[in-house]
């Protein structure tokens, strides 16, 4: 029988009291919430909503791994609404801490180490070390700056060890994605409806959404060719082109699922509607990186002839696409084919920064010392502007050797994107895993034209499907959770209980 690094959890027993002591809970937290609210005490709210959050995790962590992946699509909607209060953006940090600890202090008491080993492990561990050294770099204005770009590079990567242990069978996997296609529709149709009501609906709610409101432009300085940037449930623009394209590479996935033949005609139509979405953001860059990893996709599946046909359909999508909605998208999606442009606004980005970059000292700036989000703590002349090089603002804040370890790491990430989907045992998990690899080599693969690591969602999603690869060697057809390896005792929690 195949052996698996997961114990054997029992269910835990008790299930009628833990379901009065719910419902006792949500009563008072209704009775004390309404008069909050009420009251226009938002913060006592979010307080609130992070300890429910804690103790649904502490009950039902596997079910909170649902819940925190909607609310990564949310949380810019949120954001942007409640904009008066800051705090909103450690709400999904608490979620991450919580999955995780909760996770590992079960593993733990079962002398289970919840880290996987990766091919990319020992270098990551190792820049790590180094940049937590940065917090106290003398050159910061104070510690909270460095302890803000410790949460902005390393925090999210305790997404991995989570969803690693999430991944206990094929069929989760199966319904894990699926459950993301379904979710993304909803999202989907609100961009398309921002787009056909303009700015004006979102500015109404609140004025928190003023921030978002961008504009695209064409090759030419015409009315037709300019239009509103939608941006859905997400904070920016940019957040929802680039969830898009991730998940129009989820849709061709299910479609190459033969056990979901059935369900073809929604998936079809859940990747126009997806596709359609993506033109109204205006996002030429996320539309490339689809098309990129839709080919990455293409060679991880060995030149399946399934995706022939799919490669082919897709121009006249594209080209239907455009010629329903207008001649602004055409005008915008066709700069792509402007090398001159191209090469002009990414040649200084890929060079310029990493350029200048090198002209530091070699023991670096401090952790934070480049990153936009550590302004709030302390002023750097690098946290004011957007550093738009990946490898250049860890060249700023890690130094040289920080530098060189994160290469490695970053490399090393990108050799495991291409060997997982060979891994995977099961020809149906492949498609996902594939999926997931291919967008996340095209994603660590532009890591000199932008900060994948930092911006949200990507960075939530290449953390979580770096666990999915990692695990994706032991999924088997058979279940993980019937796979005995030895008999330990029930605790007060199950790991893969729902």
């Amino acid at each position: 029988m195949t052996t698996s690094p997961l114990p054997v959890f029992r269910r835990a027993p008790a299930i009628l009291p833990t379901a009065i002591a719910a419902l006792l809970v949500v009563g008072v937290s209704i009775y004390w919430l309404a008069g909050s609210i009420a009251q226009e005490k938002y913060r006592n709210v979010l307080i609130a909503a992070v300890l429910v959050q804690v103790g649904w995790v502490v009950m039902r962590w596997r079910m909170s791994v649902y819940a925190f992946m909607v609310f990564v699509i949310v949380e810019g909607f949120l954001v942007n609404y409640f904009y008066q209060i800051p705090e909103l953006n450690l709400l999904k940090d608490a979620f991450i801490i919580s999955l995780f600890g909760v996770l590992a202090l079960q593993l733990v008491a079962h002398s289970v180490f919840p880290f996987p080993r990766t091919i990319w492990s020992l270098p990551f561990f190792a820049f790590s070390a180094v940049y937590l050294l940065q917090v106290f770099n003398p050159s910061l204005p104070n510690v909270l700056v460095g302890l803000v770009g410790v949460r902005v590079n390393l925090l999210f990567f305790l997404l991995m060890p989570v969803a690693f242990w999430f991944f206990d069978s094929r069929e989760r996997v199966l319904r894990f994605f699926q459950f993301l296609f379904w979710v993304s529709l909803p999202v989907s149709f609100f961009g398309i409806v921002q787009y056909l009501a303009g700015p004006s609906l979102m500015t109404s709610l609140s004025p928190g959404f003023s921030r978002a409101v961008y504009y695209a432009y064409g090759l030419r300085p015409t009315q037709e060719a300019i239009y509103f940037r939608t941006f859905s449930t997400f904070v920016h623009t940019g957040g929802f082109g680039m969830y898009l394209s991730f998940m129009m590479l989820v849709s061709v996935a299910l479609w190459m699922i033969p056990s979901l033949r059935r369900f073809r005609v929604w998936i079809l139509g859940g990747f126009i509607v997806q596709f359609i979405a993506l033109l109204t953001t205006g996002s030429r860059g996320a539309f490339v990186w689809f098309l990129l990893a839709l080919g990455m996709l293409f060679v991880l599946q060995r030149g399946r002839s399934r995706l022939v046909p799919l490669m082919l359909i897709l121009p006249l999508i594209l080209w239907g696409s455009m010629f329903v909605v207008g001649p602004g998208f055409v005008e915008r999606f066709g700069s792509i084919l402007d090398l001159d442009m191209v090469q002009g606004r990414n040649i200084p980005l890929m060079y310029g920064w990493l350029t200048e970059s090198m002209k530091t000292d070699w023991a670096g700036l401090g952790a934070g010392y480049a990153s936009v989000a550590s302004r709030h703590a302390g002023v750097t002349p690098l946290n004011l502007i957007v550093v738009e090089n990946g490898l250049a603002k860890i060249r700023f804040e890690a130094g040289l050797p920080g530098f060189f370890l994160y290469v490695i790491f970053i490399l090393s990430l990108m050799l495991d994107c291409l060997h997982a989907p060979a891994r995977t045992q099961d020809n149906e998990v492949r498609w996902i895993v594939g999926a997931s690899a291919a967008f996340m080599f095209v994603c660590i693969s532009s890591v000199t034209l932008g900060t994948p690591f930092d911006a949200s969602p990507t960075n939530t999603y290449l953390w979580f499907f770096a666990g999915l690869l990692a695990r994706a060697g032991y999924l088997a057809k058979q279940p993980i959770s019937q796979q005995v390896i030895a008999p330990s005792p029930a605790p007060a929690m199950s790991l893969h209980g729902n």
